[in-house]
């Protein structure tokens, strides 16, 4: 189909350009340091300084533990104060680059790391050292010839982009955690997952190498991955753990083998190096201690516990797949209410007005993410944009992080007055006193308000609550996990024998209520308090005994670098890079050679891209052209226009167009709490004269509650607007879709669309569209178009009127594996009817037609690394003029 290959041209282009940043941002500049090019704002310049400070000491490091020298130059974006996310990314598309974002102080317990900044410089560069390996002759041959582009296949030149995410990042927690930072592997938290994980039997390979929906879901390629590249490195060296990239990356045919490249790297392939690793755990999980409390409640995700005098309140998920609720434990009558919401997952705080909000950071406009207090509809509680609010005083003093100023570390306010810097999580006590821990070096201080009280060795531990006699109680690490201790008297003890407690708050002076690391869930439990004559465990790494440890941080070898400069602004167009040649090859049903090549540049922070193009496709058509995408402000757009080169020998004579353009533009005008709405339009010139040229406006509006790992919408309500006009016709129409989860993963849904045209005949393919392609209708962006996937062949009406309804069930039989390229994660069956009324054109009457639907789709994992699902979808038809009475379609995507 001749869209298809048009569409196909684009589709790398606008995929490669999603956003890094905001539109509308704030102004970017560049500074070159070695082999890095530094993007960052004018209020981020000392920022900017300190991570020039870093890759100069970093890459020379790295260099020497890979065992090779990045053959692209380095682009570390640090983002505006627009882009509050408690992330960042690394990837070698469109540009071999990492994007920072100044969110960390939303997840400052999380880490057990003083820096955000460094935690995130340290970790996303050793992401761009492992995916950047090109050992392979042919990988270095491709990648002078067409860049990091993908020849064929993907993998030929980056065979490390395949890698599973257990291995990727692992390496990268460890990685993270010698330069004198802390990290993940100092994390109680970590430990405790790590041993429960181990003692429950749940260390096996099929089961981690995948991207799984088994507890600790994605967060276990950190956390389990973490200790066992951590294992490898004790056992083998960090130089071959990591050298393990290097060796991977000549697989560049076929990378998915990972047992020679881990019998290359350490004499044992990966089930070996494995399995003595799970011994490993193994015996140490043997002597954890796990609590024994009163149960309260359960969750899939976690989010911190929080309270006041009167009552501990944080949300809960007890599924993973559902609304989240909040719940309120009484203090007093040990009475619990819960409620559900919309809620954005993190601490949820009280307001001074006795709203509930939870500490997060969303889009509150189209044009900005802000981290704050969130209501129930996931709305910003007013005054606290940029503010991780942790509490309020006695008299309604707001207590927060200032997060735009937090890039580095957390810089606390109380009111309108700056407090100080700290290093973790802040507990209001009933006194209005501030309970906080400073990091300096591996030493770690609790503070009542400026007085410090205690040094404990580490980098983990946050304040938990205060009793009445002034006893502080606080997590902190245990030799085999984390533990709730207290400080009272001038003497530190163990309150708890359990080694799984990662928060608590109190509820009086003889018990807490405590969040606990199980093996399947996040345990709320009401423990009674102990006083065991035991202090706080160091954690200490053998990494912190050998030469590299701290080579790479600047306050112990200051780096000589240069100044950060206000000189060279960063604009998009001007920062196009060249950023690879994508070549597919392909041949037609009478053995014709089809191919698409496309030559792309984009700028590191993906605002715009370019690609010059040439393909022929399955019609017969060669074609060549341009497509350029800009995202950087208010209207985004996408342009493609071609010209024909070569037709088929059987074109038609009045096929006489020798060019065609596509054209996509919107103005996203809300995007706040679970809504987002935009203006469109778009228009699509075929090649061939004869054929449809729709040009189309709409305007969408779209709420979406999804949670967890939920296969579809917990709630959707979306409607849109549209008109459009094809070669002096006019059409117009409507459709909306409302979808709500019913529980157990059972989901029902509605759905309608009506379009009208004022053309009078169906030739040339005028009127409104009747396809069986989804993907028809999103390549030639036209909205009027309407789907029946059980339809024989293209037709066109006068108006079309769809209505319909399904209903879903989700399932979560799993199986999964390590050496069968194929694991099944979970499927769902979806029961549909839709009736459609047709209305021909010229005086017949309309057609009532009844489909109905039942599809199977598998949710399927392939080669530890790509997500392919398969769906399998049986159609009964009743017009036997339009469709075969029984259809069945089969589809695979991957999604990578």
């Amino acid at each position: 189909m001749k869209i298809a290959a048009i569409t196909l041209c684009t589709a790398a282009l606008l995929s490669a350009l999603e956003p890094s940043v905001v539109p509308h941002d704030a102004v970017y500049f560049t500074q070159c340091v070695r082999n890095t090019e530094l993007i960052y704002t004018e209020a981020n310049r000392p920022v900017a300084a300190e991570a020039a400070a870093v890759e100069t000491l970093l890459q020379p490091l790295y260099e020497a533990l890979y065992g090779y020298r990045m053959d692209e130059p380095l682009y570390v974006g640090l983002t505006s104060r627009n882009n509050q996310i408690a992330n960042g990314y690394s990837t070698p598309y469109p540009n071999n680059r990492q994007i920072n974002y100044p969110g960390g102080a939303l997840a400052v317990d999380y880490f057990a790391s003083t820096s955000w900044l460094k935690t995130l410089l340290y970790h996303e560069t050793s992401h761009n050292y492992q995916m950047n390996a090109k050992e392979s002759g042919v990988s270095r041959g491709l990648h002078t010839l067409f860049g990091n582009g993908s020849f064929l296949l993907p993998w030929f030149t980056l065979p490390n982009i395949v890698e599973s995410s257990f291995l990727l990042e692992g390496n990268s927690v460890l990685n993270e955690s010698y330069h004198g930072n802390g990290g993940r592997l100092y994390s109680g938290r970590f430990k405790a997952a790590t041993l429960q994980q181990a003692r429950s039997g749940r260390l096996k390979a099929e089961r981690l190498f995948n991207d799984n929906y088994d507890f600790l879901y994605g967060s276990h390629h950190y956390t389990l991955g973490g200790y066992y590249q951590y294992y490898l490195a004790e056992q083998y060296g960090l130089e071959a753990v990591n050298a393990y990239w290097r060796h991977h990356s000549r697989e560049w045919y076929w990378p998915f083998f990972t047992n020679a490249t881990t019998e290359r790297s350490y004499g044992a392939d990966f089930e070996t190096t494995f399995a003595r690793w799970r011994g490993a755990m193994e015996a140490e999980a043997a002597l954890l201690v796990e609590s024994r409390g009163e149960p309260v409640a359960r969750t899939q995700f976690f989010t911190p516990l929080n309270g006041d005098a009167e009552a501990i309140y944080f949300t809960v998920n007890a599924t993973g797949r559902d609304r989240p609720e909040l719940v309120v434990y009484e203090k007093k009558t040990g009475g619990v209410s819960r409620s559900g919401g919309g809620y954005l997952p993190g601490k949820v705080v009280r307001t001074k007005g006795g709203v509930f909000a939870t500490q997060a950071g969303t889009y509150t406009s189209p044009w900005r993410i802000t981290q704050g207090l969130f209501d129930a509809d996931a709305v910003i509680v007013e005054g606290t944009a940029s503010k991780v609010v942790e509490g309020y005083l006695g008299d309604g003093t707001p207590v927060w992080f200032d997060v735009p100023s937090s890039f580095e570390m957390p810089q606390l306010y109380v009111g309108e007055r700056f407090y100080g810097q700290v290093n973790s999580s802040v507990l209001v006590g009933p006194d209005d006193a501030l309970y906080y821990f400073v990091q300096e070096g591996k030493t770690r201080t609790l503070y009542r308000d400026r007085t410090p009280l205690f040094t404990i060795r580490g980098y983990y531990g946050h304040p938990c609550g205060v009793d009445s006699r002034g006893g502080v109680y606080f997590v902190a690490n245990t030799p085999h996990g984390s533990g709730l201790f207290c400080f009272a008297a001038g003497k530190l003890t163990r309150a708890s024998r359990a080694d799984t407690v990662i928060d608590a708050r109190l509820i009086d002076d003889g018990s807490v209520l405590a969040a606990v690391m199980g093996a399947d869930a996040y345990r709320i439990e009401k423990l009674p308090l102990e006083a065991i004559d035991e202090e706080p465990f160091e954690v200490t790494l053998f990494v912190e005994r050998e030469p590299y440890y701290r080579a790479a941080d600047p306050e112990r070898r200051p780096a000589d670098t240069a100044e950060m400069e206000l000189t060279r602004p960063y604009g998009p167009l001007a920062e196009l890079h060249y950023s690879g040649t994508d070549i597919a090859l392909g041949a037609d049903s009478e053995g014709g050679l089809l191919y698409s090549v496309s030559v792309n540049f984009a700028d590191p922070l993906t605002l715009n891209a370019l690609a010059l193009f040439a393909l022929r496709n399955a019609d017969g058509y060669s074609l060549g052209g341009l497509s350029y995408a800009n995202s950087a402000y208010f209207l985004n757009y996408a342009l493609s226009a071609y010209g024909v080169i070569g037709r088929p020998g059987e074109a038609p004579a009045t096929d006489s167009r020798d060019f065609g353009l596509i054209a996509d533009a919107a103005v996203p005008f809300l995007r706040r709490g679970h809504w987002r709405g935009a203006l469109r339009g778009s228009y699509y010139q075929d090649y061939e004269s004869g054929s449809r040229k729709p040009l189309s406006v709409s305007t969408e509006l779209q709420y979406t509650e999804q949670y967890g790992v939920s296969m579809y919408p917990n709630r959707l309500l979306s409607g849109a607007l549209y008109a459009a006009a094809d070669r002096g016709d006019r059409a117009y129409g409507g459709e909306g879709a409302g979808k709500i989860g019913l529980g157990a993963e059972w989901y029902a849904g509605v759905h309608g669309q009506y379009a009208r045209s004022d053309a009078e005949t169906f030739l040339e393919a005028r009127g409104i569209k009747l396809t069986d392609s989804e993907t028809e209708k999103f390549a030639e962006s036209d909205p009027t178009t309407v789907v029946m996937p059980s339809l024989r062949s293209t037709a066109y009406f006068k108006s079309i009127l769809k209505a319909g309804a399904s209903l879903s069930k989700v399932f979560n039989a799993d199986a999964y594996f390590f050496t069968f390229p194929v694991s099944l994660r979970r499927e769902s069956v979806t029961l549909s009817w839709d009736r459609y009324r047709l209305e021909p054109f010229g005086n017949a009457e309309s057609v009532d037609v009844n489909e109905l639907g039942a599809e199977l789709t598998l949710d399927l994992f392939w080669f530890n690394r790509l997500a392919a699902p398969l769906n399998i979808a049986y159609y009964h038809n009743d017009n036997d003029l339009l469709a075969d009475e029984h259809t069945v379609r089969v589809m695979l995507g991957f999604a990578y």
